[in-house]
């Protein structure tokens, strides 16, 4: 049965710098047509109803990897303030992944919550069809699959730039807390929406209430804004819960691929 609760927290948050020693990658090309770029960094500040309750942090680099080179994210969601005297939480996510195919080789969770501790380290075997998990060993499953800090990436980069249909539904694999898990979500809508940035172009999408194991009962559950200006960056998330509504917005961004807030249309012209 999969913790609800996680999965909300990574969603939401679906929202560490290593040198490169013997460099071979070509950054600049790499970073050409494509919705991120090495050394992004976004930065959110977590609300409960008017409160601040916590920031979070999503980062992007390169990790070398024996010859190779695969890229390492990493996801970090904290209590901050009075929110601490209440819970102290402190959830790390980090994941690698192929630099071409946007798929994980290994992601780690590290999870503290009050006096709570988990820790898993999960191997992805993409070529064998399997992963390997520290709690729980080796599982066979259908490849290629993604854990969810690389599904955030891999639909950023390989899936967003098409024009969506109203209605649309994007299915994404992935392999969390032991269980193979269809992540998936519903586009709505585009329009502009009020940030601290100014007025910005979004999509709107929210959870596909036909996904087996699915913690949201309505659409307007949780609600995603992404930038429609070719990076794909989680705007705005909103989230309602029996003790009223949780949002992450974004404050503070470095490293974009692209122009900040304008729009696909404009920057192809």
């Amino acid at each position: 049965m999969l913790n609800i609760r996680s999965v909300i927290f990574s969603l939401l948050f679906l929202f560490v710098h290593f040198l490169l020693l013997g460099q071979n990658v070509n950054i600049d090309s790499l970073n050409s047509h494509n919705a991120y770029r090495v050394g992004e960094k976004l930065i959110y500040e977590v609300k409960y109803k008017l409160i601040k309750g916590g920031e979070a942090s999503l980062s992007l680099d390169l990790f070398q990897n024996g010859n190779d080179y695969v890229y390492y994210a990493r996801a970090d969601a904290r209590t901050t303030g009075a929110a601490r005297v209440f819970a102290r939480i402190h959830d790390t996510y980090e994941t690698y992944f192929d630099m071409f195919t946007g798929y994980p080789v290994r992601a780690t969770r590290t999870i503290q919550e009050n006096h709570y501790w988990y820790y898993n380290d999960v191997i992805f075997n993409q070529d064998s069809g399997y992963v390997w998990s520290l709690r729980s060993g080796r599982k066979n499953v259908h490849t290629p699959i993604l854990d969810f800090l690389s599904a955030f990436y891999f639909a950023r980069r390989f899936l967003f730039h098409e024009n969506f249909r109203s209605g649309q539904i994007i299915n994404l694999t992935t392999y969390f807390e032991e269980h193979v898990f269809a992540l998936k979500i519903k586009y709505k809508k585009q329009k502009k929406i009020r940030t601290k940035f100014g007025r910005i172009p979004a999509l709107l999408f929210v959870p596909a209430l036909d996904a087996k194991d699915n913690p949201f009962k309505k659409e307007d559950d949780l609600e995603i804004w992404f930038s429609d200006d070719g990076n794909y960056i989680p705007l705005k998330v909103r989230m309602h819960t029996p003790m009223g509504a949780v949002k992450a917005e974004l404050i503070d961004y470095s490293n974009l691929n692209y122009t900040f807030g304008v729009s696909r249309e404009k920057q192809n012209n």
